[in-house]
This record gives C-alpha cells, structure tokens and sequence, in this order.
C-alpha cells in the first residue's frame, strides 16, 4: 500500500529535477512579468552621479515613479526642458510600466502558458495510466495472452493523448521530444525556456497515473507477492516493480539495453519529425498523424519491450519510479533508471536530426520555423 502521499511524491520530481538543471534555464521564469509582482525602478543620472530607486507595487512612492518616468516619456516639446542632463526610465523587469492593455496580453500569456503545461500532464497523464495498466493487468491478472495485446492498448494511449493535446502545447509528452525541438525546431511557440517547464509536467502526470493504478490494484500486488514469496523491499522485487518502471535482465546487458533504448527513441523522434515536417505532403491531412506516432509506438514496444521493456521517454519511465519507491520497493524503484533517462535524451535528438538535417533538408526549409511543434 502507498506509505507516502501525492504531494511528497510531486515534491519529490522537483527536487530531484530542479537542481540538475541549469540556472540559465529558469531566468525567464524568474525574471518574467507573469511570475512576479509590479516592481519600478527609476534610472537617474546627472551632476556626475547615478541614482536608482526601486519601489514595489503599492507602496507610497510607487506614483510618483511612475509620473516621473510618465513625464520623461513625454515628447520634449510638450514637456518642460530640464535644468541638468538627466535621464530617467521606468522598468517592469526589462519593460515599460503596462497598461492595462499589456497586462491583458501578458495575462493570456500566463494563462496560454498553464495551459500548455495542464495538456502536457494531461496527455502523460493518458499514456502512463493506460500503457503501464496494461502492464499490470498483465503481470498481477493475467489478463493479457501476448505482446501485441500490450502493444495495443499502448497505440491507444498514445492515439488519444496526442489528440487531446496536441492543439494546446504540440503533445510532445515525453522530455526527448521536447528537447529534440529546442534543439532544432525552436520557434516563437516553443524554444529552449519551455523545456524544464514541459519535463515538470510531464513527469507529474506520469506520477499521478502511476499513483492512480497503484490505488486501484494494490490488492492484486499484494496477493501477488504473497503467492510468489516478494518481500517488496528485497533485490527480488523486480518482478512487480516492473509494472511501475522499465527493467532489464541477463543476458542482456547494459550496453545492449543502452542501444536499444536510444536506437528506439530516435526512430520515433525521426517519425515524429518526418510526420510533422512541412515539406512531407503525406501528413498534410494531420489527423493521420496521431494514429502513425501510436503505431509507430506499438511496432517498437513488440521488438524491444523483450529486451529493456521499451521506455523511450524518461518521464514515463521515471515518475512511476517515484511512485514504487513511495510504496515501498526501496531496493529495486530507481535500478539502472539512468540508462532508461540518458539514452532517450541521445538518440531523440539523433533521429530527429536525421530527419530535419538529412531526409528533409533544404526542402520546405522556409516553412519549419513556422511549422508547429504540434502533432496536432
């Protein structure tokens, strides 16, 4: 049964994702007018000194900044000149003191933004429930008689996450991708500063759809345990573990499992990028494109799920980690879980450049900055 609740384990996803990444990441965030109160500073320079004064929002003197900075902006004929060289400018964190206008827009920015973030949890949300339900169904019911009945069900979950997704932040779902279109698809919708953000959702969906089908088959684990003498904490608990996160066993190694975890990732980022190229006039209708990544899903998992249980998404594979380490599989929840996180994040990009860099380049080039980060 679940020893720690939901929210230590969604503490737990930051805390170990926070501090790896780099500080230059989480400026925007931090410097951003949509994650910080009104602050003014007020620049002056004159008779060989320079001044600043930075006031808060509310506070007495907040006004006169303004006004000041207000009468600096006024054209210099219909304001009085001033006896010394001073310059003085109003900042909002890098911008002009908004209007009600620009607070509107960056209001819908803020709003746009949580969105993105609510469909990236939600579409992991999707894929883990389902895809690692059916895992459990299989190895605690019995429910299943064969691969493909696995790999199915994973088509479906990708299908349907995609597709409810995709039209609100690109479904990207899986931090390989995301990195893979920071890397070479950056544009106005999505670069670089959205891909901590992105990995954070996704894994808190991964989280909560792992936690949803350990609530729901915790009887069936323990009875299974029981039957087959697991003691949850011992080296042996692999065998249910394996329905949280991915696993592999001798004779396969972890070089064999290391290659088939990146060569399974960047054929399905070099799908996903051919799918979504511009220049690709056979996906032009994009309603085709959700089934064919989910398909393309399903092809890999009944070739590699044999040897490494086919991750390919680091969030995937880490958020249920988080959940089977919370109920109580200490000795096996974070096994060999590096191989399953570093080789997505090298062979996504890989694949993907294959795609961009060769099949498709200088064709429609024009158009790939324009082109969605969207499976949509």
């Amino acid at each position: 049964m679940p020893q720690l609740p939901l929210s230590w384990l969604l503490f737990l996803s930051v805390a170990i994702f926070l501090p790896a990444t780099p500080a230059s990441s989480l400026r925007p965030y931090i410097r951003s007018p949509l994650f910080q109160p009104n602050r003014a500073t007020l620049n002056m320079s004159g008779g060989g000194k320079d001044t600043q004064h930075t006031v808060m929002a509310g506070d007495d003197s907040f006004d006169e900044v303004r006004s000041a900075a207000a009468a600096v902006a006024e054209p210099s004929s219909a304001r009085p000149a001033l006896k010394s060289r001073a310059s003085m400018s109003l900042f909002r964190f890098g911008a002009e003191t908004p209007t009600n206008e620009s607070k509107g827009y960056w209001n819908r920015q803020r709003r746009q933004f949580l969105q993105e973030l609510a469909a990236e949890c939600l579409g992991t949300f999707i894929i883990v429930q389902l895809g690692t339900g059916v895992v459990m169904a299989d190895i605690f019911a019995g429910a299943t008689t064969g691969l493909f009945q696995i790999a199915a069900v994973w088509i479906i979950a990708v299908t349907v996450a995609i597709c409810c997704t995709a039209s609100i932040s690109g479904a990207h779902l899986n931090p390989a991708i995301s990195i893979s279109f920071a890397l070479l698809r950056r544009s106005k919708q999505f670069g670089w500063s959205k891909v901590l953000p992105y990995t954070m959702a996704q894994t808190a969906g991964a989280i909560l759809g792992s936690w949803v089908n350990l609530l729901m088959y915790a009887p069936l684990i323990t009875q299974f345990e029981a039957t087959n003498g697991i003691v949850r904490s011992s080296a042996n608990a692999v065998v249910s573990a394996r329905a949280f996160g991915e696993y592999y066993v001798a004779p396969v190694t972890t070089v064999t499992a290391f290659f088939a975890e990146a060569f399974g990732t960047a054929v399905l980022a070099g799908v996903i990028f051919a799918l979504t190229h511009p220049a690709n006039d056979t996906t032009k209708l994009n309603v085709y494109i959700p089934p064919f990544i989910g398909m393309t899903v399903g092809a890999l998992i009944t070739v590699i799920a044999p040897l490494t249980q086919a991750g390919f998404n680091p969030a995937r594979d880490f958020g249920p980690r988080i959940v089977a380490y919370a109920a109580g599989w200490t000795g096996v929840a974070f096994q060999n879980c590096w191989v399953y996180i570093v080789a997505p994040l090298v062979g996504a990009p890989i694949g993907a450049a294959i795609v961009d860099k060769l099949l498709y380049a200088n064709q429609g080039s024009e158009k790939v900055e324009t082109a969605a980060t969207t499976h949509d």
